[in-house]
């Protein structure tokens, strides 16, 4: 029987951790041993640590220096007869990768989670790939395509898209109350706010005659750049914009329009948050938004920076209620028969016996 160790920098709120726990408690139900560890113990998330509790995970946080942190690390991995390690993120490869040296009999895969990287973090990942690790797992075709053309040993590249618990469509949004279009993401310079915003102003100024608001709903350090932008467009007072609320599903019930202009993704996890809430998309042609998004059916792709596409897009769906429905429900159908956990589990399953049988 494996022994499966999942290893991340942190457990703070974020995409890479929310698949990281899903896959431990996955295959801790498949009666495998699954140790998470965590290389800064001392940072998780409440809800993170909620999700550790309620699911039995055994779970290690590693403190103090990183010597003395590397050297508990490669003592769990004897002391479990760890076989295999599983790492999200660069400072996670990295350790993982560097601890092959002292555990050849362990195999060793590493993540990537977005298309693009900083240049320090790209090279690194790409030493890692191509000379410790076993594998990699990336979570978008979008990324595997342009990290192979520079250089990424492309027979360790698996591609794997995340995943997510489809639970029924609950919605409790009312005609009477307007329109709700929400975004939800790190506020960060990649999600182009700026894009976002200028086209709910237009909105706005083209539908005068109805009720429509922007929920706004994440973190990070453009939060006040957010808020002044808005207050600049006069928009502020229909702009809503929520820092880490914990009942995001039960927001995601009484909107009516996901919208999502970012400059580039992996696999957006908020944007299949909304399909399960059963929301038709509106989303840039970034990362693997195209496998999430078809196009008529569930939503829209446009391309980044189109503000007039989006409006027009906007405007559509804000005008008809049964269009928001069908899409919507379409939303849910693509999550259910495309993204579910048996697959994503599946998959998983078959790039260990890869790994296995390649060394």
């Amino acid at each position: 029987m494996a022994s499966i160790l999942i290893f991340c920098k942190t457990l703070l709120k974020g995409g890479a951790e929310k698949q990281a726990l899903t896959l431990s408690k996955l295959l801790s139900e498949k009666k495998l041993n699954v140790i998470v560890i965590s290389w800064c113990g001392n940072k998780i998330d409440a809800a993170n640590l909620d999700f550790i509790k309620n699911n039995a995970i055994k779970y290690i946080g590693l403190r103090g220096n990183p010597l003395k942190k590397f050297i508990h690390f490669l003592k769990i991995i004897k002391d479990e007869r760890i076989s295999i390690i599983l790492s999200y993120l660069t400072k996670a490869n990295v350790v993982a990768g560097i601890s092959k040296l002292f555990s050849s009999n362990i195999k060793t895969i590493g993540g990537i989670r977005t298309e693009k990287l900083p240049y320090y973090k790209f090279y690194i990942k790409k030493f890692v790939h191509n000379h410790l690790n076993d594998a990699t797992v990336f979570n978008n075709f979008s990324g595997k395509e342009k990290f192979e053309r520079k250089g990424f040993d492309p027979k360790k590249i698996n591609v794997i898209h995340n995943t997510i618990h489809v639970t029924p469509v609950e919605r409790t949004y009312e005609v009477k109350d307007g329109i709700t279009i929400i975004s939800i993401c790190r506020f960060v310079r990649s999600k182009d706010f700026s894009t976002a915003l200028y086209s709910f102003k237009q909105l706005l100024e083209k539908n005068r005659d109805k009720k429509i608001k922007y929920f706004i709903v994440g973190y990070g350090p453009l939060e006040s750049r957010i808020r002044l932008l808005a207050k600049n467009l006069n928009i502020q007072n229909e702009v809503e914009i929520l820092i880490n609320p914990p009942n995001i599903p039960d927001i995601l019930k009484k909107c009516n329009i996901y919208l999502s202009t970012s400059l580039y993704e992996g696999l957006s996890n908020s944007i299949m948050e909304a399909m399960v809430a059963g929301i038709p998309i509106i989303a840039t042609n970034v990362g693997d938004n195209c496998y999430l998004i078809k196009d008529s059916y569930n939503g829209f792709i446009v391309p980044c920076g189109d503000i007039k596409l989006i409006v027009e897009k906007l405007e559509y769906l804000t005008n008809s209620e049964n269009v928001r429905h069908d899409l919507g429900n379409n939303s849910h159908l693509i999550i259910e028969n495309e993204f579910a956990e048996e697959k994503f589990l599946e998959n998983y399953f078959k790039l260990f016996s890869k790994i296995s049988v390649e060394n």
